[in-house]
């Protein structure tokens, strides 16, 4: 009985998954059948638009899913033909619209579907992939994947009547189109599949695609930014008429770098999108697709720069990360001893200037190797993060703790003179005696101090010469005492 529920646990799970797969595989139909649909913004001809988002999501498609993307890009490729021909009265036969429409679909999947096979395995066979590295092999494979899905699709419609064979000036509005839909908004598409195959983001070079809250009015304003540039720049070309007003779009490099080096990748890719969907939009309904493919060239070239500046958050974080490891303990928490000297220098300068004393405490814990080789080294850990979370428990927030190296700690004591510090030791052993580590039964964890105040002009290296010698001073007299106990 109980195996029989536990099979039909399984298939409640397979049939869950089964479903949400074709959940997946019919949003992805939907999503590529309105795009294509919203491509007719800025129709340069039946078959040729200067803005074809569908593009950008078949190359994002064939870049997460891989080739399991192919039974529903193929059939929107057939069924895009056939609506075509609704549209605009071909009169083809059904059987040469079918010839057309599988001609369409295999060179389209197959030129964006070759290049997400070069960038996958570009990018995978280095160790550790670069947000450069990234972009740049991004930038190549859209350029060149939209240039063969230009070139091999006026072939086939050639080849099946669909366009004349004089129709060769269709090439340029037609890359152009592909190139924008796939260089603007492969990367957001990437990143909205990306939350549901998140297997993808070790070879994204270090970005990372996962939705923002926090800061989303600011954002907000930083769109609305954009969106006036454009509408500025558009509205003037409408009323002036003049071509070279088109080329005011440039400036809205400004702005979406901004974006880029502020925000996180999905939200800079997202406002790329944004502001090439309100050109096409707008360019439409203005009446001035005389100057689109200047818009279009424009919105590229920027998306190209915006994406390079994705490497500056990526840096930022990695060398904040690095500048953590450099001054914080791994396990501890604590400053390492290059960060604590650091700081306790300019800490020390910080309380002369204000005539306030200073001390400096060194500890150890007494009998650390025993431990260690008595109980393991995870219980020492854990002896160790137990010490230093107690120490800023009891200390100020003021206060500067330190770990030299293995169980022998610092504390900076800004403003406190030597008899204080003292007692602040004092204070310290105490608490320290009443830990309890796990694995180390009811004994009191014994730590050794040395205490010494820094003098007017004194280094903090001096005082810890001093301390560290009364610290070694206090362990010997524990040891002598101990033996006459014994």
């Amino acid at each position: 009985m109980e195996q029989n529920h536990f099979g039909r646990l399984r298939a409640l799970a397979h049939l869950g998954a089964g479903h949400s797969a074709a959940f997946r595989y019919v949003a992805l139909a939907v999503a590529w059948l309105a795009l294509w649909r919203l491509s007719a913004l800025m129709q340069y001809d039946p078959h040729a638009s200067l803005w074809f988002p569908p593009a950008g999501l078949t190359l994002a498609a064939l870049l997460v899913m891989g080739w399991r993307a192919l039974p529903v890009l193929v059939p929107c490729a057939i069924v895009a033909t056939f609506w075509i021909d609704r549209i605009y009265g071909t009169g083809l036969p059904t059987q040469e619209l079918l010839v057309s429409g599988v001609l369409f679909a295999i060179v389209h999947c197959l030129s964006y579907g070759l290049g997400a096979l070069v960038m996958r395995r570009t990018i995978r066979r280095s160790a550790n992939p670069s947000t450069p590295t990234v972009v740049t092999t991004f930038l190549l494979v859209s350029a060149l994947a939209s240039l063969g899905a230009t070139v091999l699709g006026i072939r086939a419609l050639e080849s099946t009547g669909m366009i004349a064979p004089s129709s060769q000036s269709l090439w340029l509005p037609w890359w152009i189109g592909d190139l924008a839909g796939a260089l603007v908004l492969t990367p957001l598409f990437v990143g909205l599949l990306s939350w549901r195959y998140p297997q993808i983001e070790p070879w994204l070079g270090g970005l990372s695609f996962l939705p923002q809250t926090r800061g989303s009015g600011i954002y907000a304003g930083k769109l609305a930014l954009e969106m006036l540039v454009v509408m500025v720049v558009l509205a003037a070309d409408a009323y002036f008429h003049s071509p070279e007003t088109a080329f005011a779009m440039f400036f809205l490099i400004l702005p979406q770098m901004w974006v880029v080096y502020t925000e996180s990748p999905f939200r800079g890719a997202l406002s790329i999108a944004l502001v090439s969907t309100a050109i096409a939009v707008l360019v439409a309904l203005l009446g001035i697709t005389r100057d689109a493919l200047v818009y279009q060239f424009a919105i590229c070239v920027i998306a190209a720069s915006a994406y390079f500046g994705f490497a500056v958050p990526a840096l930022v974080a990695q060398n904040r990360h690095l500048s953590e490891l450099a001054s914080t303990d791994g396990l501890t928490g604590a400053a390492t001893k290059t960060h604590f000297f650091e700081c306790s220098e300019r800490e020390l300068a910080n309380a002369r200037s204000q005539g306030l004393p200073a001390s400096l405490l060194v500890m150890d814990i007494d009998r650390f190797k025993s431990i260690n080789d008595s109980h393991g080294h995870a219980a020492g850990d854990q002896i160790l993060m137990s010490l230093v979370r107690t120490l800023r428990h009891q200390l100020r927030q003021s206060d500067l703790i330190g770990r030299f190296g293995g169980d022998e700690f610092m504390v900076l004591l800004p403003g406190l003179a030597l008899d204080r510090a003292e007692a602040t030791a004092d204070r310290l052993r105490r608490a320290l005696a009443e830990l309890r580590a796990s694995g180390l039964g009811q004994g009191s964890l014994s730590v050794s101090f040395g205490v010494a105040a820094i003098g007017d002009g004194e280094g903090i290296m001096d005082a810890f010469r001093r301390a560290d010698e009364r610290l070694l001073q206090a362990k010997r007299d524990r040891q002598s005492a101990a033996e006459a106990t014994a």
